[in-house]
């Protein structure tokens, strides 16, 4: 049985330059994924804007979380709420009240 020896391939720094420059342009596996793909909740707060005017056009939670089960996204009413309410981010909070015979911090 007679051994062949394959030829090396060699390449040139052009060539090399050129093909690592195609590796830095691909995109990031992981933003990829993301994108393609959310959560119930992440899907909610994407559509919020939209629920929020549905909802100023006179259309309940109820009705509307009905038309979501119709486009495949399974919500209860109260879940479609703390979604919503959550989505709006954290409420400015408000000051608390001072007790009773404290003077205030200046």
């Amino acid at each position: 049985m007679e051994k062949t020896r394959k030829k090396r391939v060699k390449y040139t720094p052009e060539f090399v330059d050129s093909v690592a420059q195609k590796l830095r342009d691909l995109p990031p596996v992981e933003s990829a994924k993301k994108s393609a793909e959310l959560s119930k909740q992440d899907a909610i707060r994407k559509l919020s804007k939209d629920i929020r005017a549905m909802q100023k056009r006179g259309y309940t939670m109820e009705m509307i979380a009905g038309v979501l089960k119709s486009e495949n996204i399974t919500v209860s009413v109260a879940t479609l709420r703390n979604y919503l309410q959550s989505s709006r981010g954290a409420a400015v909070a408000t000051p608390r009240r001072e007790r009773r015979g404290t003077v205030p911090a200046e």
